[in-house]
């Protein structure tokens, strides 16, 4: 029999009981074992909510630990300290452990991979990235000895829904953030997925599966979307374009650079059509060209889902190392133009900034708060608020040119 531990009981924790719980049958089936919940480790206000579960229930670590004999580590409670700690004990003990945490992964996951190599046994965080898509074990197995060359996504769904509400509906972003906590997308304090900190976990994550680096957050940089405001959206939708939170990874020159940034989409990139609280992500290379992956990037049911296809599929292949190497076919310059805010007391200095940095200005739109300049990228500090375009700018929506004076012909 397969003795289980779970170490915390809230939404996901729970979410997990209940998986195994329901499916325990099937899973014994593909697995020829039993399987069992021997004990459970929560705190002290999610005892009340465990009290009807069919383990051993305790809000002391010592006594967990000696439940029994655990075959198996469910880790669901987040942050570092103290799943870090716990996460070790039972990877330096064989003991498998199975997480949901971007942050922990992200930030130890070197360490604890590494551990996890050296006791013959596995570390496993496909709920870690974007939920219910199961981008991960895909990498791990189906795609383990693909080359990829760029990794780009949608990757948390609270800042979608809050863009994609701003985009269709005309909300304002201080409206959308309010509604998103009271439905639960968000926390009380959003500042992990405001802030691009939960896109730039994973986003590191991912890096690491497909170029085989785990990635300093010195390397990959960081701009979420608290700084947007309402009337850029405005004009990204005079031109055609969808506003998202994107992470993106690719190899250049021989090294891996990755970015969270807010970005317009032109509407023939796969993404844009990535509305609501729905995660994308898109794998490029010269043998598969593009895939492309959507579904629900959290929720209850969709990562404890995860949680557990994860323990399925290392107790079923026990060893999976996916080969990943920077031999790869450089990823074609992918930000070619940007989209430039100014206000209009800004104007001036924003022309002797684009003609002294011999920047080509291809649209403008005029805005009653503002400007919005689609600029020739040339990955320059700018003085003014930018956010890069991906797709192609020649199948923009046209607007009425302002100004062209000043510019020359567009």
């Amino acid at each position: 029999m397969l003795q289980i531990g779970l170490i915390g009981y809230g939404t996901v924790g729970s979410g997990v009981y209940e998986r195994l719980s329901t499916t325990s049958k099937h899973i014994e089936q593909l697995l020829g074992e039993e399987i069992k919940i021997v004990g459970i480790l929560v705190k002290d206000r999610q005892k009340k909510r465990a009290l009807d579960v069919d383990a051993v229930v305790t809000t002391n670590w010592e006594e967990f630990c000696q439940i029994g004999q655990y075959d198996i580590i469910f880790e669901a409670i987040g942050g570092i300290e103290p799943a870090f700690s716990y996460t070790a004990e039972w990877l330096q003990r064989g003991i498998p452990v199975i997480t949901a945490n971007k942050k922990l992964v992200a930030e130890k996951g070197s360490i604890l991979e590494k551990m996890a190599e050296e006791q013959s046994t596995y570390y496993g965080y496909e709920a870690a990235v974007a939920g219910g898509i199961p981008i991960i074990n895909a990498l791990k197995g189906t795609l383990m000895t693909t080359s990829i060359s760029r990794v780009a996504g949608i990757l948390n769904g609270t800042t979608n829904y809050m863009l994609t509400e701003m985009i269709e509906n005309q909300r304002s972003f201080t409206d959308v953030l309010i509604e998103a906590q009271q439905l639960g997308y968000a926390e009380a304090d959003p500042t992990d997925d405001i802030e691009g900190y939960d896109a730039w976990y994973k986003i590191r994550i991912l890096s690491h599966l497909c170029f085989g680096e785990w990635p300093t957050e010195e390397t990959f940089s960081r701009k979420g979307v608290s700084e947007i405001e309402d009337w850029h959206v405005e004009i990204g939708e005079r031109f055609g374009f969808k506003i998202k939170l994107i992470g993106e990874a690719c190899v250049s020159k021989s090294e891996v650079k990755g970015r969270v940034t807010p970005a317009f989409l032109t509407l023939t990139e796969p993404l844009a059509n990535v509305r609501g609280v729905m995660n994308g992500i898109t794998l490029e290379g010269k043998s598969i060209n593009e895939l492309l992956f959507i579904g629900p990037g959290a929720g209850k049911e969709a990562t404890s889902n995860s949680m557990v296809e994860d323990f399925i599929f290392h107790e079923r292949v026990k060893s999976v190392n996916r080969t990943t190497n920077l031999d790869v076919e450089e990823e074609k310059e992918t930000i070619a133009h940007a989209l430039l805010f100014i206000k209009h007391s800004q104007r001036e200095e924003a022309l002797d900034w684009v003609k002294d940095q011999k920047i080509a200005v291809i649209d403008t739109c005029d805005h009653p708060e503002g400007e919005g300049w689609i600029i020739c990228e040339k990955n320059l500090p700018s003085p003014f608020k930018e956010y890069p375009i991906y797709g192609d700018v020649a199948l923009r929506k046209r607007t009425k040119t302002m100004h062209s004076t000043q510019f020359g012909a567009f």
